[in-house]
């Protein structure tokens, strides 16, 4: 379809040139053996070039930014300097070869000068048009994908919020709760503040994309006293953070996930505890990881988990988590950004 529209397009252009040279009606309508080869000239040279310059920019798009007025600017200057030459080279086809070809001098369509401006400017129309429908096409696309990752953003919340305020939670947690006022009533202080402190978290940062890498280890740590308050020595979390949390931001909730994704999916109790390690790659990113051990019952999953993080990282920061999932060990990289 593309190319009958290209076809179309020469056509077109070979008319226009035709009309604007010719003077009188009759040399207007009167077509020989050398306004055919014009016309097959002119056709040819439209569609070469076409083809040239869409698969150029193409290709060339993926490495350089088109997002940016700087980006189309070098785009477009490389792919005018790829053209020039093979401007000059059809015009000079054209200008020594073609007219030899042509029964009738007459009718040769111009000067080797004339055809190599024409060429030119026909080169820079097909320039432009191919990079205005790459970067329309690419908006578009953009515009998609942010939308699906917002809509999966905020499903990711939702269930985040409802994962921590479900019934099975909250039994559990009142479950330790009621142990703990019976046995221990200053833990059972310590364990309402943290759970006050979890819920007043997600709230608050509910319609957040990124938080700093503070906050976030402060909640960490609430999550991580309730877990070991319920499972005790069944789980134990190594924390070796070692960086500036003050100008690092990272999503809201996104390391208790992999702690619960951890936990969720890997067997543990207090004689095999399950050791999860949490570790930073300089100031590249945050590794979580833990030894693999299967579940022979795993609950259904609700299939937000990992895939929903790494979305809401591509929005935040325009990449995705590492997922290195070995025979017996899993990790996970989370990337850091900066304010």
């Amino acid at each position: 379809m593309k190319y009958w529209y290209r076809l179309t397009i020469a056509v077109f252009v070979f008319l226009f040139f035709k009309v604007t040279r010719d003077v009188s009606r009759d040399e207007l309508f009167h077509w020989d053996k050398g306004t055919w080869i014009s016309l097959a000239y002119t056709v040819i040279v439209i569609l070469a070039l076409w083809e040239i310059v869409a698969r150029y920019i193409y290709a060339t798009s993926n490495k350089t930014s088109i997002n940016s007025s700087k980006g189309l600017y070098i785009l477009s200057t490389k792919a005018t300097l790829l053209v020039l030459p093979l401007v000059f080279l059809f015009a000079f086809i054209y200008d020594n070869i073609l007219e030899y070809i042509s029964c009738c001098p007459e009718h040769y369509y111009g000067s080797f000068l004339v055809n190599t401006a024409q060429g030119f400017v026909i080169s820079l129309l097909i320039i432009a048009y191919e990079i205005i429908i790459l970067y329309v096409r690419n908006a578009i696309r953009a515009a998609r994908e942010k939308e699906q990752i917002q809509k999966e953003l905020a499903a990711a919340k939702l269930e985040s919020l409802k994962n921590q305020v479900n019934p099975h939670f909250l039994f559990n947690s009142f479950s330790v709760l009621t142990s703990l006022v019976e046995d221990d009533s200053k833990s059972a202080v310590e364990f309402i503040s943290k759970l006050s402190d979890m819920y007043r978290y997600i709230l608050e940062n509910d319609e957040k994309t990124v938080v700093s890498l503070s906050e976030e280890l402060a909640f960490l740590d609430s999550y991580i006293f309730l877990l070991s308050m319920r499972h005790r020595s069944a789980i134990v979390i190594e924390k070796n953070l070692n960086l500036n949390q003050k100008d690092i931001l990272v999503p809201p909730m996104s390391i208790q996930i992999l702690i619960e994704n951890a936990v969720k999916h890997n067997a543990f109790s207090v004689e095999d505890p399950l050791i999860i390690h949490i570790r930073n790659d300089e100031e590249r990113a945050i590794v979580v990881e833990n030894k693999k051990r299967k579940k022979e019952h795993l609950s259904s999953s609700t299939q937000i988990g990992l895939k929903n993080l790494s979305n809401r990282l591509m929005l935040s920061s325009g990449r995705g988590l590492e997922i290195m999932d070995h025979e017996g060990s899993f990790q996970v990289r989370l990337p850091l950004s900066r304010s």
